[in-house]
């Protein structure tokens, strides 16, 4: 057997031939043997074949071993080797995978004894993919190279999102910033650098920013030196110390010079303000004196105004209500009134002013009988204007308006005569009565001076004209000046006169010469329909048109001398023939253009003839054949061709053009009484599906209305057109019928999605009573595990919630459609409910094993009795298998053999993969061997209770055993 190696006297792992050892590390030695992992330790250290080294360390298969012999084994290539595994181990290419205690414990020795280098840290680092260690891993880098390369290599090689935010908080400067922004592995580190982009531009503007603003509330200061008004001055002036004050807690950001020249400018100005404004300081005090005064002034002038006005109007109406007047009592109130001006800060002339009115009322209440008799007369005025009534046009406006202002002078005599003390009521009469007759008269007003105007300007145009000698139109505008003149006010027919007497003057003298202007202008119109006939115009139809512009000139002028007249108008008529000969040559073309045009015409009428014969022949045999031959969609494209054309076509002669629409009319009537008649047929089959859709819109089961409404859908394609007007329409009201079959759809699925709604609410309230039965259940919903008692009532109610949550799994899953969302956390609290079972029963487990310990380490040095075991509440707590295996070995009489229990712990030990004492490695060798050779592990499932049951049974416990008894609980009580 392969153990016999084991007991020869030299080990095979030092033979001379290398290849023996090798074998004998990979068959012999293990590194989980502390012995046996110095020997391989000691081979890797000191062997003289490097193959017997590497294959050590294969064995050892240990970082540390690895680490070691990278930097320490004195041999090159083993160093390599080594440092080729610890290179692919942390770069995560190789069977031992480490931990990441076991890689925090690494990083925590290299900050003290560093053993992995620069290159070997960022490989590590590259293949990392915990956060926190990629972290570690980069703070021992970058205390060895500190480089934006590293940094930014690094935040794109790792797409996680807690080492690129360590790594943003490392990096202040903005290019780099605006490097790792494309890198970034979310929405928000993406935000979090944009936000650090523009803290920093912040940073960086803040400064300049600052120093502008202070720049300008400095310059603003020293601007205050040109304000006049030293109230406006000592406004701005706080506001600006307000501004300043705000900005000083800032000035921190600037350093001690910019401060300082800061600071420096400001006092200064201060300083200057101060010594600039200590005059206009004392002047505004002055000022606020003088205000005051004027104040005071203005309050006395106010309160004697009112004074006055209440004694007027307290004469005015003892006056009018015929009471006698008491002069004494006004007199008193006047002569208390002087006094009170003469007392107050008015000047001499502002006083004057009031004492002035108070002597005009005083000399009223003398006059009281003369403005009684002018209140009479502006009565009576009142009465005569408000019978006149208002004019209406131009002809009543010059003696209407003559009354009113004869009207207007009598009263400001009657206003006079009263010194304004008229009653309120004559006086609004008269108020209304202004107002009445200027807003009547001022339409008719701005009539009149419109007309003015015109007669003014039409006086000047006839001057203009006279002198232009176009004499014949002037007779008409001066007869129409001369009708309406009279409609002007005298005033204005004043300021016309001058002009209008030089018009009658000169129009007189042209009544006798009407022959002489004529003759000449007639003359120049012949020679002008000369030079139209020696040079004619290149357009025929201007051509045209100017001769018939000369002949309306002609018209208009009257006759010539009698002896030329004839003559003239001959000559005239003759000229206008020859030149409007070429107008004629045109028109001449332009008949053999309408003849092309009427060809093409007689060409389109005949399409359209054979069109409505093909059409006539298809349609017989679609009768005979009962199967749709016409292409009706094509047959309306060329309808549609033929009409353009006709429209497109030249113009021709009137009376042929007449001829030939009605036969283009009378030739595709069939045509269109064809499409018309298909139009007509698939209208009422569309409108046939109409009402089958709205037939479905009564249906209860709108599933089945949905279906048969896509099958009209199709239907209502294979239908052809219905014809431009009518199509619109039905497809309206077919959508219409569409929209709300699917309308009541949606409201059904809202319907049920609101029933589904009130049925998960239903549900997911009985699973929160559930959850919260459990949470009550279990203490602390973050750690149940810890707050579980142990007892079986526990489990039981556990076991109660766990049937609950499936009766409810079933009846959510019994419910359709399934509410997903109920059944997954039903089924997560099933499998809490089970986990915390299984962990209660695991830790009753582990109670049970503590207990069972517990008992024999008392039983071992007091050997009770059964009496006095079942009297032990530790024996109590035990379960019923153990009580009954407990009793038996109570009953044990026999001591144990020899080293039997102490084999049968190493057994026990090596099966439950447990560590032995190192002095007991020799011992725990050949139990093993023994094991070995018994096929102990060859594939039979190894039952550790049944193992201490028979350690038990070997015989009573003793107080010798109590290390043996420790030594187990570690294997059954971990």
């Amino acid at each position: 057997m392969i153990f016999s190696s084991f007991f020869k006297t030299k080990a095979n792992w030092q033979h001379k031939d290398a290849t023996v050892r090798i074998t004998a590390i990979n068959d012999e030695l293990s590194a989980n043997n502390s012995e046996q992992l110095a020997i391989l330790t000691e081979l890797i250290q000191q062997d003289v074949s490097d193959l017997v080294r590497r294959a050590a360390l294969i064995k050892v298969a240990s970082f540390d071993c690895y680490l070691e012999a990278s930097h320490k084994n004195s041999q090159a290539k083993v160093k390599q080797f080594a440092s080729k595994q610890v290179h692919d181990i942390l770069a995560t290419d190789h069977k031992i995978v480490l931990s990441a205690e076991i890689k925090q414990s690494i990083l925590a020795k290299q900050a003290h004894s560093p053993l992995l280098g620069t290159p070997l840290l960022e490989a590590w680092l590259a293949h990392e993919k915990d956060s926190a260690i990629m972290i570690a891993l980069y703070q021992q880098i970058s205390a060895r190279k500190t480089s934006t390369h590293l940094l930014s290599h690094s935040f794109s090689q790792k797409q996680n999102p807690d080492f690129q935010s360590y790594l943003l908080e490392q990096v202040d400067d903005a290019k780099v910033l605006e490097k790792l922004s494309k890198k970034a592995c979310n929405e928000v580190l993406a935000q979090q650098i944009q936000d650090k982009l523009a803290a920093i531009q912040i940073a960086i503007e803040k400064p300049l920013k600052l120093a502008k603003k202070i720049q300008l509330v400095l310059a603003k200061l020293q601007a205050l030196k040109d304000v006049a008004d030293y109230g406006e001055y000592k406004k701005r002036k706080s506001v600006l110390i307000q501004q300043w004050q705000i900005f000083e807690p800032e000035l921190a950001i600037f350093n001690e010079e910019e401060l300082s020249a800061f600071n420096d400018k400001y006092q200064g100005i201060m300083s200057h303000l101060d010594k600039l404004f200590i005059a206009k300081a004392e002047n505004y005090q002055q000022q606020i004196i003088a205000d005051k005064l004027a104040h005071d002034k203005q309050q006395d002038k106010k309160d004697f105004t009112q004074q006055l006005n209440h004694i007027s109007q307290a004469i005015t109406t003892a006056v009018f209500s015929s009471d006698n007047v008491d002069e004494e009592q006004f007199k008193g109130l006047l002569g208390q009134l002087t006094t009170d001006i003469n007392a107050s800060v008015l000047n001499k002339d502002e006083q004057q002013v009031f004492i002035k009115q108070v002597n005009q009322l005083t000399k009223r209440l003398g006059e009281i009988p003369e403005i009684a008799e002018s209140v009479s007369q502006a009565t009576n005025l009142i009465s005569k204007i408000s019978q006149l009534t208002l004019p209406k046009s131009l002809n009543e406006l010059n003696t209407r308006q003559e009354t009113y202002q004869d009207w207007l002078k009598a009263w400001r005599v009657i206003e006079q005569k009263t010194a304004g003390i008229l009653p309120e009521s004559i006086v609004q009469a008269q108020k209304q009565i202004v107002s009445t007759w200027q807003g009547g008269l001022k339409p008719l007003q701005s009539q009149q001076k419109e007309l003015f105007f015109q007669h003014k300007k039409k006086l000047q145009d006839i001057k203009r004209l006279l002198s232009n000698g176009k004499y014949k139109v002037c007779f008409g505008l001066f007869k129409g000046v001369k009708e309406t003149i009279e409609q002007l006010s005298a005033q204005q027919q004043q300021q016309l006169q001058r002009d209008f007497d030089q018009v009658s003057e000169k129009m007189i003298e042209l009544s006798d010469w009407e022959h002489y202007i004529a003759t000449p202008r007639k003359q120049e119109l012949v020679i002008a329909v000369q030079g139209l006939v020696e040079t004619p115009l290149d357009n025929p139809n201007e051509q045209a048109a100017k001769v018939k512009e000369f002949r309306g000139t002609w018209n208009s002028l009257g006759h010539a001398d009698e002896d030329i007249d004839k003559q003239l108008n001959e000559q005239f008529n003759q000229l206008c023939e020859q030149a409007f000969a070429p107008c004629r040559l045109f028109y001449a073309e332009q008949d053999k253009i309408r003849a092309q045009h009427l060809s093409q015409r007689q060409k389109i009428l005949a399409q359209a003839e054979q069109l409505a014969s093909e059409l006539t022949l298809v349609a017989d045999i679609e009768n005979d054949q009962e199967m749709p031959v016409i292409d009706f969609k094509k047959l309306d494209g060329q309808l549609n061709t033929l009409q353009q054309q006709w429209n497109n076509a030249g113009e021709v002669d009137r009376n042929q053009y007449k001829k030939l629409q009605q036969q283009f009319k009378n030739a595709i009537a069939p045509i269109k009484t064809a499409i018309s008649t298909f139009h007509l047929s698939n209208s009422e089959e569309k409108q046939a599906l109409i009402v089958k859709a709205q037939q479905l819109l009564a249906g209860d089961d709108v599933s089945a209305a949905i279906e048969s409404a896509k099958q009209l859908q199709q239907q209502w394609r294979a239908v052809g057109f219905a014809g431009n007007h009518q199509e619109n329409q039905l497809w309206q009201q077919f959508r219409q019928v569409n929209d709300e079959l699917f309308a009541k759809r949606q409201a059904l699925k809202s319907e049920q999605q609101a029933a589904f709604t009130s049925k998960q609410q239903a549900f997911d309230e009985q699973v929160q009573a559930i959850e919260e039965s459990l949470n009550a259940l279990t203490g602390q919903e973050a750690d149940l595990v810890s707050n579980l008692d142990t007892t079986p009532g526990n489990n039981q109610a556990l076991k109660a919630i766990g049937q609950q949550a499936e009766t409810l799994l079933q009846e959510v899953i019994a419910n359709k459609p399934v509410i997903k969302a109920v059944a997954v956390r039903i089924e997560k609290i099933i499998m809490r409910v089970e986990q915390l079972i299984n962990t209660n029963n695991q830790v009753k487990e582990q109670q049970s094993w503590s207990n069972l310990f517990e008992l024999m380490s008392v039983q071992a040095p007091n050997n009770q009795g059964v009496e006095a075991l079942s009297a032990s509440n530790m024996f109590n707590k035990l379960s019923s298998f153990w009580q009954k295996r407990f009793q038996e070995h109570v009953k044990l009489t026999n001591q144990v053999d020899g080293c039997r229990r102490f084999d049968k712990t190493l057994e026990i030990e090596i099966l439950g993969k447990s560590d032995s004492p190192v002095e007991l490695a020799e011992q725990r060798m050949k139990v093993q061997v023994q094991l070995m050779q018994e096929q102990m592990l060859s594939g039979i499932e190894i039952d550790l209770s049944k193992l201490l049951v028979d350690w038990l049974m070997l015989g009573t416990l003793t107080e010798g055993d109590l290390p043996l008894i420790a030594r187990l609980k570690t294997i059954y009580c971990q």
